[in-house]
């Protein structure tokens, strides 16, 4: 939890609504995310921490604390996989 997510510079995204929907501009690819990935992209700034970004998610939902940093976990897997973001340390 201690490695900084960076946005990939490629990516368009709008947030409708309170979900967001991505557009890698690279390979014309739209990804969607619900509130909470929402958020989540938001919060990514290139200087916060997953655990940092995590503790402010916690703050914004009632949410068990271990849900949500297995939801986190699995997002950022998914993102990273799909060159969304990437992790610094």
């Amino acid at each position: 939890m201690n490695r900084i997510p960076v946005r990939n510079e490629e990516i368009v995204w709008r947030n409708l609504d309170g979900e967001a929907v991505l557009l890698n501009s690279h390979n014309g690819k739209y990804y969607g995310m619900n509130a909470v990935g929402c958020s989540f992209w938001e919060k990514v700034d290139g200087a916060r921490t997953l655990g940092q970004i995590t503790d402010l998610l916690f703050e914004e939902y009632n949410v068990e604390r271990e849900i949500l940093e297995s939801d986190i976990q699995e997002l950022v897997n998914s993102l990273e996989k799909s060159a969304i973001i990437t992790l610094n340390i």
